[in-house]
């Protein structure tokens, strides 16, 4: 049911106190969840990673649905955040690696961003919120 301006007028008298409804509607919306000043680069295994940690250890099987998430310094906008990670993909191309495989001798030697982008889906997003009242703890 809609309400038109004169009906919810009567509405509020009967049943409310509209100085109440109005300074409840004026007030500004509570955001229930604080925002972290980093944005994240979710890093997603592609079919190539697969095979090639498969080959090292057939017995494992990895299937893909692990991902990393990685938090960056909050950057202007998408665009940037897209630029640094073109600019600095190797640290976490080496990362992915080693959490894998630690013998550096089994990693690709030319580890280029195509390479990267091979083996490896990625989504930036540029909105982190924090939703736990406990501190972010770092290890």
């Amino acid at each position: 049911m809609l309400l038109d301006s004169e009906g919810l007028v009567y509405l509020c008298k009967q049943h409310c106190n509209l100085q109440s409804l109005i300074q409840t509607i004026m007030e500004p919306i509570t955001y229930y969840y604080e925002q972290v000043n980093r944005h994240a680069i979710v890093v997603k295994p592609k079919q190539l990673l697969l095979n090639w940690i498969n080959a090292l250890y057939p017995d494992m099987a990895e299937d893909g649905s692990e991902t990393t998430v990685y938090l960056v310094k909050e950057r202007n906008n998408f665009e940037d955040t897209e630029k640094w990670l073109k600019r600095n993909f190797n640290m976490i191309f080496e990362n992915e690696l080693n959490g894998r495989h630690t013998d550096e001798s089994d990693w690709p030697q030319k580890r280029t961003h195509k390479l990267f982008t091979t083996w490896f889906d990625t989504e930036i997003h540029t909105t982190v919120e924090d939703i736990e009242e406990s501190p972010i703890r770092k290890n």
